[in-house]
């Protein structure tokens, strides 16, 4: 059977994690480990972790978000002996799943050829509002979008798409992807400290020839912060900075 190891960054997010009750019943599946990489070295997250059978990093600096995955994936490889086979999950702290979604997603992985998902988000519990969270890559045309009154990212009609279809790109806020083909690609890059790492990660991998795919029946809620969202703030203006990155790679 394939090992699970769940990644969770926070930074400040002590609340949501300890709140996520399921996670300490999705710890005790055996092939499950939790990996807690607290990015400001919060001693109440050190305490709760310890005491709730996760494994708990730091690192001497704050990262960015891909870096602290990219720590928690070495971290998994030296100290877990991930293998190839085993999976890796991205998992964000304001991200929600039950036992029961969550053992429904441990059958897929188990048995799909796949290297690359991504669950279905929604922003309530009772899964009827959905997140936009399957997307079209970003071109330079789609920065007059905003003038259409339309996002540059355009969101995937989640309710057309098929269980295992296709898409371009997948919010960071839940993957699913096997150690071998992270380490491919060599995880997330560094030049993007926070925003598109994981329209980035998609694309490099679709390049290799990995495609991920939409896992329409494994739903969880995200309850995002959406911060990038003002235009006067500083998550809006690293927001744009990750976008105009990514359009110039693609050149």
């Amino acid at each position: 059977m394939k090992r699970i190891i769940v990644g969770i960054v926070s930074h400040g997010h002590y609340d949501y994690i300890v709140n996520n009750l399921a996670l300490k019943s999705i710890v005790e599946i055996p092939e499950v480990t939790v990996v807690i990489k607290d990015n400001i070295k919060d001693s109440k997250l050190k305490s709760y972790a310890e005491e709730s059978g996760f494994e708990y990093v730091t690192t001497p600096k704050i990262l960015g978000f891909g870096d602290n995955n990219n720590y928690i994936f070495h971290f998994a490889k030296k100290n877990l002996l991930a293998n190839d086979n085993d999976w890796f999950i991205i998992l964000n702290p304001d991200v929600e799943i039950t036992l029961y979604e969550f053992k429904k997603l441990i059958t897929e992985l188990n048995t799909t050829t796949d290297t690359f998902l991504a669950p279905n988000l929604y922003k309530d519990n009772d899964y009827i509002e959905p997140e936009n969270s399957i997307r079209y890559f970003a071109t330079c045309f789609d920065l007059l979008n905003p003038l259409r009154l339309k996002p540059i990212n355009r969101p995937y009609k989640k309710e057309l798409l098929e269980n295992k279809a296709i898409v371009d790109w997948a919010s960071g806020a839940f993957l699913c992807i096997t150690f071998k083909m992270f380490g491919t690609v060599d995880g997330f890059d560094s030049k993007y400290f926070m925003y598109y790492e994981d329209v980035d990660l998609c694309y490099r991998l679709k390049k290799v020839g990995t495609y991920l795919k939409f896992l329409k029946r494994v739903k969880a809620v995200h309850k995002g912060e959406y911060k990038n969202r003002s235009v006067f703030s500083k998550h809006f203006r690293w927001y744009l900075s990750s976008l105009f990155k990514f359009l110039s790679s693609k050149k």
